[in-house]
């Protein structure tokens, strides 16, 4: 972890003191002070002091200037550009500066960028990120949700006591015959709609749907539920899951759902997760058409977490392409759903080089989208250990934080255990 060490200068030097930054490699601090003009301001110093003081300085007149500014517009000698010219190209490409490299200034910068969410994650602990959780209530206001109490008798909502806010809520729009779905556009810091987080769908509501992702131009869809968990219904059967056609009717208007290929998606880094990628095509009224893949993960107990490894991070990256809302949803749009939405918000902030805030406060601003969003603590504290996994692979943590960021691992594996 980022160490503030006060230095003072001794000796020849003036007794003033320097604040800087001390990393566990070198050439960090070295870099830092560069930017600093510290060493530069040394070096100077140093050269004064070793020039020959019986030597007399020679005296610049107008001639002598002309001849310097004329050498100077020329360049360097050929020969020391091409000396270091070949000096680059000679040098091994593993020296040379990367964004993995200590002294990378990106690595520098993603470093401020999350040394507040880093310690604070560490000095909670598990034990006080599910506590601080526990402070932050879930409940409904439903004067702030006109749309959800009217839809009640016309079975358009799956969970009574999951409410969907009007401020946000996604509409649809002609030539559908209603505007309702429970679904809502929630944003990330670099894009107002990149989520739409809805409730799964049901029989009543499966056409609504897919009108729904054909209007919005939605390329992901992320299911986190089976059909059934636990011997209980969780999700509607609305996609072909092998070579088949389903078609679904909203009061006289069709939509077609053609299966065109399915695979067990392959990940990048190890992982135990299982998702299924299944590549759709939709056609709707008015001639609108749509090539979208569906993401089913199998695996995300209710309620539940899975193994907290990179897969999540890896499935956001693949759908981060696209601009358009990414559909997400559990059974009740809100709990595992809400993890999701939550990890991609911090990730999100980095990608735009903005610093992680308090996580209870991304929280907060996720919920006045979607309403209690994050149903327990322990996905409250998964979303923490994913995103130190995450910037621990990134290679932006120093060996201190890597220490720490083992502890919390220890203990995250308990709690969930």
């Amino acid at each position: 972890m980022y160490h503030l060490q006060r230095v003072k200068k001794e000796k020849n030097f003036e007794k003033q003191s320097v604040l800087f930054f001390l990393f566990t490699d070198l050439d960090e601090g070295f870099l830092f002070l560069f930017k600093m003009n510290i060493i530069g301001r040394i070096r100077n110093r140093t050269q004064r002091k070793s020039q020959d003081p019986l030597k007399e300085p020679v005296r610049e007149n107008k001639e002598n200037k002309e001849v310097k500014e004329k050498e100077k517009a020329k360049g360097p000698p050929r020969e020391e550009k091409d000396k270091t010219k070949s000096e680059k190209e000679t040098q091994p490409q593993s020296s040379r500066p990367g964004p993995d490299d200590p002294t990378s200034k990106d690595r520098l910068i993603k470093r401020k960028q999350i040394v507040k969410f880093v310690k604070n994650t560490v000095e909670k602990g598990p034990a006080g990120i599910r506590n601080e959780f526990s402070t932050m209530k879930r409940f409904n206001d439903f004067e702030k949700m006109k749309a959800f109490k009217n839809a009640q008798d016309k079975n358009k909502n799956r969970y009574k006591d999951v409410g969907c806010l009007d401020n946000n809520r996604v509409k649809l729009g002609s030539p559908w015959p209603h505007d309702y779905i429970h679904g809502n556009f929630v944003a990330t810091p670099s894009n107002p709609k990149r989520f739409i987080c809805t409730q799964a769908p049901m029989e009543k509501t499966c056409a609504d749907f897919w009108f729904m992702c054909l209007q919005e131009k939605v390329e992901s869809i992320f299911m986190l539920c089976n059909l059934v968990e636990k011997g209980a219904k969780k999700c509607f059967e609305y996609y072909p899951s092998k070579e088949k056609t389903m078609e679904f009717e909203e009061k006289g208007l069709k939509i077609t759902v053609k299966f065109e290929s399915s695979a067990v998606l392959k990940w990048e880094k190890p992982s135990e997760s299982k998702v299924m990628e299944t590549v759709l095509n939709v056609e709707g009224p008015g001639g609108l058409t749509l090539r979208t893949t569906h993401y089913h993960w199998i695996d995300w107990p209710d309620r539940g977490v899975p193994v907290a490894d990179l897969a999540l991070c890896e499935l956001l990256a693949k759908s981060r392409v696209s601009k358009n809302p990414i559909v997400v949803h559990c059974s009740a749009g809100i709990g595992r759903t809400g993890s999701v939405v939550m990890i991609e918000y911090m990730i999100d902030t980095l990608l735009i080089g903005g610093i992680i805030e308090d996580s209870d406060k991304i929280l907060l601003r996720i919920r006045e989208q979607r309403n209690n969003s994050i149903q327990t603590d322990l996905q409250y504290l998964f979303v923490h250990q994913v995103m130190m996994n995450f910037l621990l692979d990134k290679k932006l943590f120093d060996n201190d934080v890597k220490m720490a960021h083992l502890d919390f691992t220890t203990k995250y594996l308990k709690a969930v255990s």
